[in-house]
C-alpha cells in the first residue's frame, strides 16, 4: 500500500458514510443487499477454493502483457502464479458484493476489463448465471489460467478474449449492444482508464452500471476517477474506496458522489 492510498484509506474511514445511509431507495436497497454478506451463492466455496489453488501455485510462467500501472511493471519477465493471485485478485468481500449486485440487478450483458486469473468474472456469473459476460485479458498465459478456472467450476456463459483492451475495442465486439454492467480493472492509468469509457459510453442506457478498481491506487487514478463522476451523464457515483459505482438512472434528482465505508472486512481476504 502507497502513502497516498493509505492517506486515502484513512480519509475514507473518517469522512466515510455507512454502506446503508443512502436517502434514496434505489441506492439504499442496492447498497444494503451488496453489503449484506450473509447472502452467500452456491458457487462461493468453489471459486475461493480455487483462489486458494492459485495462491499455492509457485509455477513461474512468462508474463507477455502486465498492463500499465501494473505492481509487475518493469519486474522480471518471469513471476510466479501465487504471486499473481496475491496482488491481482480483487479480495474476497468485493467479489462477493459484486455477485450480490448481478443477482439483484440482472444484467444481460456484462463486460470485464482484466481477467486475470478468472476469480471475479466466476464471481459475477454466481450471481446470475443467465448474464454473458465477455471479459478481456491482454496476458495471455493469464488467459489461459482464468480459461482453467472456467472450465474447472463449469461456467459456460463467460466468454474470454486474450487480447489488449486497446485491440478489443478497435475490433468493435461490442458494436452496438448495450452493455449493462461495465468492471474496469487491470490498467491502473487514468489516460487509459478515460480513454476506454470514452469508447464505450455510447454503448451504456440509462440502467448501465460502471465499476472502477483500485481508485485509490494512485494520484493519477484518483483524479481518473473524479473526471469520470464530473461527466454529464452521470448522475450519481458512490465511492467504496476499493472500487467506484457511476449510475446514469434519470429519476436522481441531484448529482451527487457518495462515500461510504464498506465493514473492515472488505480490506482483508477474508
Amino acid at each position: 500500500m502507497t502513502w497516498f492510498t493509505l492517506i486515502s484509506f484513512i480519509s475514507n474511514r473518517l469522512k466515510g458514510k455507512r454502506w446503508d445511509s443512502f436517502h434514496s431507495p434505489y441506492l439504499f436497497r442496492l447498497m444494503s443487499f451488496m453489503a449484506n454478506d450473509k447472502v452467500r451463492f452456491e458457487k462461493f466455496s468453489a471459486i475461493e477454493a480455487l483462489r486458494r489453488k492459485w495462491l499455492m501455485n509457485r509455477t513461474r510462467i512468462v508474463r507477455k502483457d502486465k498492463g500499465t500501472g501494473s505492481l509487475y511493471s518493469g519486474k522480471p519477465d518471469t513471476e510466479s502464479i501465487s504471486a499473481i493471485a496475491k496482488h491481482a485478485l480483487s479480495l474476497p468481500f468485493q467479489c462477493r458484493c459484486m455477485a450480490r449486485l448481478v443477482h439483484l440487478e440482472k444484467p444481460n450483458v456484462i463486460i470485464e476489463f482484466g481477467s486475470s486469473l478468472g476469480i471475479s468474472a466466476a464471481y459475477l456469473q454466481s450471481g446470475n448465471p443467465s448474464s454473458v459476460i465477455t471479459t478481456v485479458e491482454g496476458d495471455p498465459e493469464i488467459a489461459k489460467l482464468a480459461r482453467t478456472t472456467f472450465a474447472e467450476l463449469e461456467m459456460t456463459g463467460i466468454r474470454l478474449v486474450a487480447s489488449t483492451f486497446e485491440e478489443f475495442l478497435a475490433s468493435r465486439q461490442v458494436n452496438d449492444r448495450q452493455i449493462d454492467l461495465l468492471f474496469l480493472d487491470g490498467n491502473h492509468n487514468s489516460s487509459a482508464l478515460l480513454d476506454y469509457y470514452e469508447k464505450l459510453k455510447s454503448n451504456f442506457s440509462a440502467n448501465t452500471i460502471v465499476l472502477v478498481d483500485d481508485i485509490y491506487w494512485s494520484q493519477d487514478m484518483e483524479q481518473g476517477w473524479r473526471k469520470l463522476i464530473d461527466m454529464p451523464e452521470v448522475t450519481q457515483s458512490v465511492d467504496c474506496f476499493r472500487f467506484g459505482m457511476l449510475f446514469f438512472r434519470k429519476e436522481f434528482l441531484e448529482k451527487e458522489n457518495h462515500q461510504i465505508r464498506l465493514p473492515f472486512k472488505s480490506l482483508f481476504s477474508m
